[in-house]
């Protein structure tokens, strides 16, 4: 700013100088022309102040170098508490969004907010996704809280170790912030205790269920309130392949409701665990608040209890009552449109 003003003096000190010479009117000509220049000068310094602090420059990019922050905290953390597991790495989700991005911050404030109980500490509430238009902006806010929340464990620690920020380098999209927020939660498996476990999907389930309520009751429609039976022991791979084929009805329904339609999620079907299938229904829960903003549906899905004692079966057979209800609300949707 110092250098700018230091600029606009000195050409103002020439400009004075040129218009003290020659006759009387290129001298009031240089004038005119000389305080429009001040003016315009003015105005592009004001223009770049506001853009400077406008939370639309805000792009996936500084969302990216603060999840590498994420990643340093988490790391002191790990080093501190000696913890030894080998966490995996997160596979590249192509085509996420930052509804996407933001849901996986949620997944991350979870997980913190369970070490935050291991070690006796108030967790943090880490809420839902806000029925809105997600922006970058939305995204890095949450990473944000992410950063704050895992410096609340350090001070109860006691742990003085601090980091380096990530340099800003430009051309990250949606989709690399979401890596590096599916190895954030990998790493937090350690200082957790546990990775997810089919309690946390069937949690994940219902709270589908109840945006999948709130859009049946703007269509008018009917659900079935119960799952359908469910013979024998399942997988947490059965239950992938059953979350899989309940993505592209959400996709047939975001289709026939007018919708800019999402992808389905990458997933290979060889060695799935809970954490894997949880991903999944992270991601259907974006699709849901994606279609209720849609449908001007600005309310939350309710609050539950944690479940307890959840079995793969258990899971397969809710997610059969969500692909039979979003066909009802796919057939539903078509008639009104």
């Amino acid at each position: 700013m110092k250098k700018r003003i230091g600029k606009v003096i000195m050409f103002f000190c020439i400009g004075l100088f040129g218009i003290t010479v020659g006759p009387v009117g290129a001298q009031e000509e240089q004038g005119n022309r000389f305080m429009n220049w001040v003016l315009g000068v003015q105005a592009q310094e004001a223009a770049a102040q506001g853009e400077e602090g406008s939370e639309s420059n805000v792009t996936p990019s500084h969302v990216f170098q603060a999840t590498l922050d994420v990643l340093s905290e988490i790391e002191v953390l790990r080093n501190e508490m000696a913890v030894d597991d080998y966490p995996s790495q997160a596979e590249l989700q192509e085509g996420r969004s930052p509804f996407h991005a933001y849901a996986k911050t949620l997944e991350v404030l979870n997980k913190v907010a369970r070490a935050q109980r291991k070690l006796g500490m108030i967790p943090v509430n880490p809420g839902q996704i806000p029925v809105k238009n997600i922006t970058p902006t939305d995204v890095l806010g949450s990473v944000q809280t992410i950063l704050e929340e895992l410096r609340r464990i350090k001070g109860q620690l006691v742990i003085e170790t601090q980091i380096e920020s990530a340099p800003f380098a430009g051309g990250k999209t949606p989709s690399l912030v979401y890596k590096n927020l599916g190895d954030a939660s990998f790493l937090l498996d350690g200082l957790v205790g546990r990775p997810l476990t089919p309690n946390d999907v069937f949690g994940n389930v219902m709270h589908i269920h109840d945006d999948m309520g709130l859009i049946a009751a703007k269509l008018g429609a009917s659900l079935e309130l119960d799952p359908p039976a469910v013979e024998g022991s399942k997988r947490p791979q059965d239950v992938a392949q059953q979350v899989l084929r309940a993505s592209y009805k959400v996709i047939d329904l975001q289709n026939r409701l007018g919708m800019d339609a999402s992808n389905v999620p990458n997933l290979t079907l060889v060695r799935v665990t809970p954490t894997e299938v949880y991903e999944i229904t992270n991601i259907m829960l974006a699709e849901m608040t994606r279609i209720k903003l849609h449908m001007d549906i600005n309310l939350p899905h309710e609050a539950r209890d944690a479940p307890r004692n959840k079995k793969p079966a258990d899971v397969f057979a809710q997610v059969l009552r969500l692909i039979r209800n979003l066909d009802t609300l796919a057939q539903v949707a078509a008639q009104a449109g």
